[in-house]
């Protein structure tokens, strides 16, 4: 019989920082056991905003003897289905193993959306369903899986509350370059104006006193039609 674990957990910040970071908090030195994660693809519904993408884990973990024995290998390949839907603010991760599917298999629901007392936070909901058929360590295979399960979730909130704050402070600093940038353009903008007003000060009046001396010429020169 599978066995069942669920974790809920709320990140005090908002969705858009979450799923962002989601996307980008591997790899890390928190969990060394997760060597790779490849895209397999990505496809954008443009009429809907939805973005899906699957994805290739390989793990490699401090298996037990015992359970490597059964195994025979220590890297656990895993295939991962992500959904992002902007509109209605809702992360979906599916993520099954691909290897040791007649041994063990595990399946994993992570969402991310937005928390429905505070549309400033995010909640996250981690399910994890183990099943075995080895006869005589099934039980001790699912046990020992779901305790792995749950000392790994502990370490994924620590990477995505990192991975969190990281993200906003590089949004920080992209909206400060970015102000920065404005600013200095529109302080090039003013001195140009500024220096052009100021020359075409200096060229009126010149341009005045000559308009003035030539009108005075004209007047000053006697009329060929008149008689002498």
């Amino acid at each position: 019989m599978p066995l069942f674990e669920t974790i809920k957990h709320t990140y005090k910040h908002l969705w858009s920082d979450a799923s962002t970071a989601s996307f980008r908090k591997y790899p890390s030195p928190e969990r060394p056991d997760i060597l790779s994660i490849d895209i397999l693809s990505k496809e954008l519904d443009p009429t809907t905003g939805v973005l899906k993408c699957t994805k290739l884990i390989i793990c490699k973990g401090n298996t037990p003897s015992w359970l490597k024995s059964i195994l025979g290998s220590g890297e656990c390949l895993f295939y991962e289905e992500t959904t992002v839907d902007p509109k209605n603010k809702i992360m979906t991760l599916k993520t099954k193993n691909l290897n040791f599917t007649n041994i063990l298999g595990v399946d994993e629901v992570c969402t991310y959306e937005q928390h429905p007392e505070n549309e400033e936070w995010t909640l996250f909901t981690q399910e994890a369903t183990v099943t075995s058929s080895i006869f005589g360590v099934a039980r001790k295979m699912e046990a020992f899986c779901l305790d792995r399960f749950v000392a790994n979730a502990g370490k994924g909130r620590k990477i995505m509350e990192d991975t969190i704050i990281k993200v906003q402070k590089e949004a920080e600093e992209s909206l400060a370059s970015f102000d920065k940038t404005f600013t200095s353009i529109k302080h090039e903008a003013e001195q140009s104006f500024e220096k052009a007003f100021s020359t075409a000060e200096e060229i009126l009046p010149i341009i005045k006193l000559d308009d003035k001396q030539s009108q005075t010429t004209q007047n000053t020169q006697p009329n060929s039609n008149k008689k002498k």
